[in-house]
């Protein structure tokens, strides 16, 4: 857990192969052993140029090379409510060496307290994928009306890397999450998914940049939405294909779907090609239930408010799905299905 700024450590023992360290601690210890991989991942940005000036520790994860870890390496970032304002800046350095295999999973959680203060959080988490490792990241966040969480994401491929980001965003006053992928060497591959929803009077903002400057290498961005109340959410995707990057693939896609006439989407996925021999797409969607799907629902008996629920939550469920364990499925899907106006009206057997 990240919590106050500094970090603390559970009492069990890491997995075989992986190595967890407090980053005040090794800066202080052994500065040069983190000189050529702390920062190189961030590209410049404001919030992430906050972090780099006040930030006080952090966590450094490294998973040895060829390791095969199943069990998901957690960090935590807690914050608690107070009578006066406060911000943190935690900082994550996570390197998966070459041949690795493992899954990192964040959650940003706020304890009762006394006060209704708010809290900032101003989070960057660096992500060194090697050449041939595989890392999936599942980041959760859980949003109340009084918390403004700004994050930073930064992750750097090597060859034939593999890298899946499940992205799960649940409102807040502000919740933005700034995302930026690297290919470095040729024939890596990311997935990156995410499912937000916007209520009340959420803000929830995702920008999400991928950069391929190696050949043959392969994106896809898939982000789906859902409004309602007063809440606001903007997506803005843009994926670069530099003129060396022959052979790429870069694929966009955000789907949003409307619960109320108040909720406001803007979307803007756009690509930059500088060279001839790529396969790209990107499309965006906003819209609100289809009126014959609710209609044949109705015709089987389910009632209104159930037949919204159901058709509301499989539009986000088919990117949940992409979540590879099922405990962190089971937590997303709860997480989501409690959000939902209807939510309380679906079990699971109903809409899986």
């Amino acid at each position: 857990m990240i919590a106050g700024g500094r970090a603390r450590f559970g009492a069990t023992p890491p997995p075989a192969g992986v190595t967890v360290e407090s980053l005040s601690s090794v800066l202080a210890s052994d500065p040069e052993a983190l000189r050529s991989t702390l920062g190189s991942a961030v590209e410049s940005a404001q919030f992430a140029a906050l972090n780099d000036a006040l930030f006080a520790d952090g966590v450094v994860i490294r998973i040895a090379a060829n390791a095969q870890v199943d069990t998901p390496v957690h960090v935590v970032y807690g914050a608690q409510r107070g009578s006066a304002p406060t911000a943190t800046y935690p900082r994550v350095l996570f390197i998966a060496e070459p041949s690795s295999r493992c899954s990192l999973v964040e959650s940003f959680v706020e304890s009762e307290g006394a006060g209704e203060a708010r809290h900032l959080t101003n989070a960057v988490t660096e992500v060194i994928v090697r050449d041939g490792a595989r890392v999936e990241h599942v980041r959760f966040t859980d949003g109340t009306e009084r918390s403004l969480q700004l994050a930073y994401l930064g992750v750097r491929l090597g060859r034939d890397a593999f890298y899946g980001s499940r992205v799960v965003t649940l409102g807040g006053a502000l919740s933005r999450l700034e995302l930026t992928v690297e290919f470095s060497g040729p024939g890596a591959e990311v997935e990156l998914d995410g499912a937000y929803h916007a209520g009340g009077r959420d803000h929830v903002d995702h920008h999400v940049r991928v950069e391929h400057r190696a050949p043959h290498c392969q994106s896809r961005v898939r982000y789906r939405g859902l409004l309602d109340g007063h809440g606001h959410a903007v997506f803005d995707a843009i994926g670069v294909v530099h003129k060396d990057a022959v052979g790429s693939a870069a694929h966009q896609e955000n789907r949003n779907l409307l619960g109320s006439e108040d909720a406001v989407v803007h979307t803007k996925p756009h690509l930059e090609i500088e060279c001839d021999d790529v396969t790209a797409s990107h499309g965006a969607t906003v819209g609100t239930l289809d009126a014959a799907q609710l209609f044949y629902l109705r015709s089987r008996g389910i009632a209104r408010e159930e037949a919204e629920g159901i058709l509301t939550y499989a539009f986000v469920r088919e990117v949940i799905d992409r979540i590879k364990h099922p405990p962190l499925l089971q937590r997303a899907s709860d997480s989501m299905l409690a959000r939902l106006p209807n939510g309380d009206l679906l079990s699971e057997g109903a809409v899986s």
